[in-house]
């Protein structure tokens, strides 16, 4: 079973796709600013019903896409601030490495900090890094996971008895047959180690010459997933 994840933020919205066949994690972290044609994947997003993009998205890189499940950024966000945050308005958080925040202009040290939520904020907002890595994608997980921790008990009995809450505050066409299967591979095993792509892979792509970077041209060659030939700009 494969299920597009979608972080909902506008054109900047993160994708990820899960691969739970036969048993195997799989993950794809898919940029928005790949372009189909004259359309980033984002704008595209923004342009069609999700039906349809997935339609699109699957035809364009090749896979079999049917089941999706939107969280919209804003409303992580809000969750984060009633659950996640501890008694000094702040959550504890590991940075893994230095980084230049574009949203804020504000720098990150590696290590162990303390963040606000207009700091989780521009943590976790879509980017490319100073170093030219998208790294980003690691950030929004980990930031996820963390408030998995904190609201959901790690039993699958959790998934059924939040079933219609998945529902209700994520866009999802996920049946509770899907959501056990999903749990019993990717939320069940939620730091088991997963193959994981991004989708342009380092060193396949350019990058504006300025940072804030934009992505550039992309060396499908070099990638697992290829856009479909005829996509290319």
């Amino acid at each position: 079973m494969k299920v597009l994840f979608v972080f909902e933020d506008q054109e900047y919205s993160s994708f990820f796709v899960y691969d739970l066949a036969d048993g195997v994690n799989g993950l794809l972290r898919i940029s928005p600013e790949i372009k189909i044609k004259k359309l980033s994947l984002g704008e595209l997003y923004m342009q069609v019903p999700i039906e349809k993009f997935l339609v699109y998205f699957s035809a364009a890189f090749s896979l079999e896409v049917k089941k999706y499940l939107i969280l919209k950024k804003a409303d992580f966000l809000r969750g984060v601030k009633e659950a996640g945050l501890e008694d000094d308005g702040k959550m504890p958080v590991t940075v893994y490495k230095d980084f230049l925040a574009v949203k804020t202009g504000q720098s990150f040290a590696k290590g162990e900090q303390r963040l606000t939520l207009a700091e989780i904020d521009a943590y976790i907002s879509y980017q490319i890094d100073p170093d030219g890595r998208i790294d980003v994608f690691e950030r929004q997980e980990d930031i996820i996971r963390l408030m998995k921790r904190k609201t959901v008990r790690p039993r699958l009995s959790s998934i059924t008895n939040n079933y219609g809450t998945v529902k209700e505050y994520a866009g999802s066409n996920l049946r509770l047959k899907d959501m056990l299967k999903l749990g019993t591979g990717y939320l069940a095993k939620g730091n088991a180690r997963m193959n994981k792509t991004n989708i342009p892979e380092f060193g396949s792509f350019t990058v504006s010459d300025d940072f804030p970077y934009q992505l550039g041209n992309i060396d499908w060659r070099k990638n697992t997933i290829k856009l479909r030939s005829e996509l290319v700009q």
